[in-house]
């Protein structure tokens, strides 16, 4: 089902019955771009803290247009889920600025998007920080407003309309069966509005003057009362509703977090980021801090990309998107039985034909969901709900980290992996160099990866183990070796200073850290003899929230990863 803000109210209410009742929410969710700058692309070798930053960075910059929301809720008499759908179009609040990226809008609409929805009749909606602080500032105001002053009244035109106001006030006011007068603005100047707003409301005791807007017209509607309280009754009830107009969408966000139902989705990040910073509160700038937020809003989060990259979906799952991953599910694995929940709409497995569509892509990353658990709990699955299922324990709150060298996943509620990285080469070399110069360079390591952050910065990543003391020889033969202008370090050493190219004079080492140009691969799956490998950061302190040869002309390329690429593309493994 569509929810826009013609249908939004009257479905309201059945919409959030059954998230009440669903075992689990799937969502999904559409965007305006993905990033802004090269700063924001990803790269292999981003820390945590890195990533957070470039995807906490496009959730600030780029709007959220369409929610998909997805209900399951497990019938065991049935063996059967019940599910359905809801897809929301998303406005946002009224004067917000953000960027757009066209290839991304045209992305969407080759796909189908229908932006005349969006715009038309698109939903609005209010952080819950902003909502509370709204709700403070309507504490703090009076709706009683100032007794008002009659002014001198002189030209003949005005005394007239004065005169037949005041009739025409006299009659209103002892017709009992009416409560609303409304002017037609067309003839009405602006002193007239002053003879209005002054005289005609100090001569009648409890009635309102304003300006309504009707079809592209200015009328003065007038609206009589009982009492004084009555008056500001009908205010306070006003306004509340306005503001729940305001609030919108995140309606149905809220009631998600308050059932404390957990949350499925397919490469999650980017959703919940977007969520949190436009439903909930602004993202904080430390990662501790947003897994802070995270622990105090929503209790589970599951991404269906995780299971899929790991055993023994990987074995028959070869690519990890999403539409991908529902068409291996349906075909090689047997999903339970599904209904549509009586009453509500959704959609029959099978099909794909409305891909990137928000609601249809929740409803896929579901049945994905329930039949890789069904698969793990074997011939137990009918017993309990898959959300039941022990496992699911290891990925709990882990969302797939997507194109990282060897972090699988982010950790939401604890400490990330922490790989070793003390066998990763640093190359700082002349904007000229290409990869064949980096592989003479380090002609003695073979096999190796190279990843181009910048035009003059890049990584050689070994790709057969060897220890620490053959590295470190590795590094002084490379350094003995190096042209001028090449400096060479192992990942996590120091060095009293670096040199910037021409290019990238004006560039920050911060920049240049962040400004990864990221080629999107499929990753492989992190088995637990890689991670035992692995150590683990200790937690910081939280603070708790508020609720890949040639000239110049080649040389683009011949780079893996240094390739200028359209600011929005879509990975194989999205």
């Amino acid at each position: 089902m569509d929810v826009t803000k013609e249908n939004f109210k009257a479905v309201l209410p059945s919409i959030l019955r059954v998230i009440g009742k669903a075992d689990f929410v799937a969502i999904d969710a559409e965007f305006t771009g993905l990033r802004h700058n090269e700063t924001s692309r990803y790269c292999e070798l981003d820390t945590p803290e890195e990533r957070y930053a470039k995807t906490r960075d496009a959730a600030q910059s780029f709007g959220m247009i369409q929610f998909g929301v997805t209900t399951f809720r497990y019938i065991r008499e049935m063996s059967a889920y019940s599910h359905a759908t809801f897809c929301f179009y998303l406005l946002g609040k009224t004067g917000e600025i953000l960027y757009y990226d066209n290839s991304s809008l045209k992305f969407l609409a080759d796909n189908g998007f229908n932006f005349n929805k969006l715009y038309k009749s698109g939903l609005s909606y209010l952080s819950l920080v902003d909502e509370a602080n709204k709700r403070l500032d309507y504490a703090n105001q009076s709706l009683e407003p100032q007794a008002p002053s009659p002014i001198k009244v002189t030209e003949e035109s005005a005394k007239k309309f004065l005169e037949e106001t005041e009739a025409l006030m006299e009659e209103f006011m002892a017709d009992k069966t009416r409560d609303v007068l409304v002017l037609p603005g067309t003839n009405i100047s602006p002193f007239f509005r002053k003879i209005l707003y002054n005289n005609i409301a100090a001569k009648f005791k409890n009635i309102l003057v304003r300006i309504v807007p009707t079809d592209g017209e200015r009328n003065v509607e007038i609206r009589k009362f009982d009492s004084k309280e009555s008056r500001i009754k009908f205010l306070e009830d006003e306004r509340e509703q306005i503001l729940d107009e305001k609030i919108g969408f995140t309606h149905v966000v809220r009631k998600i977090l308050e059932v404390g139902k957990p949350i499925v989705g397919h490469n999650l990040v980017l959703d919940l980021l977007h969520m949190m910073e436009k439903m909930v509160q602004p993202l904080p700038e430390k990662l501790e801090q947003f897994k802070s937020l995270v622990k105090c809003n929503i209790p589970t989060v599951y991404d269906t990309k995780l299971l899929a990259k790991d055993p023994p979906f990987c074995v028959d799952i070869p690519v990890t998107s999403l539409g991908a991953v529902y068409s291996d599910v349906c075909s090689k694995f047997n999903p339970p039985h599904l209904v549509i929940e009586e009453g509500y709409e959704s959609y029959e497995t099978g099909s794909n034909s409305k891909a990137h569509d928000a609601g249809f892509d929740a409803f896929m990353t579901g049945v994905c969901f329930v039949t890789m658990v069904k698969k793990l709990d074997g011939s137990n699955w009918k017993n309990k709900s898959v959300v039941k299922s022990k496992h699911l324990d290891m990925y709990a709150n882990r969302v797939n980290n997507m194109s990282s060298h060897d972090i699988p996943f982010l950790n939401l509620v604890g400490p990330d992996v922490q790989p070793d990285r003390s066998k990763i080469f640093c190359v700082e070399c002349p904007s000229s160099w290409t990869t064949m110069h980096v592989h003479g360079l380090f002609h003695m390591i073979k096999p190796l990866k190279i990843v181009w952050v910048s035009s003059t910065f890049l990584y050689v990543i070994p790709l057969e183990d060897m220890d620490k003391k053959a590295c470190r020889q590795h590094l002084k033969n490379v350094n003995a070796s190096c042209p001028p202008l090449v400096r060479v370090r192992l990942y996590g050493d120091t060095i009293s200073s670096k040199r910037k190219s021409a290019t990238d004079e004006e560039v920050s080492p911060i920049q240049i850290r962040a400004s990864r140009i990221h080629e999107f691969k499929r990753l492989k799956s992190v088995g637990s003899d890689q991670l035992s490998k692995m150590t683990l950061e200790s937690p910081s302190a939280e603070e708790p929230p508020s609720v890949i040869s040639g000239d110049n002309g080649k040389k683009a390329a011949s780079k893996q990863g240094k390739a200028t690429e359209d600011v929005f593309s879509i990975p194989d493994e999205w």
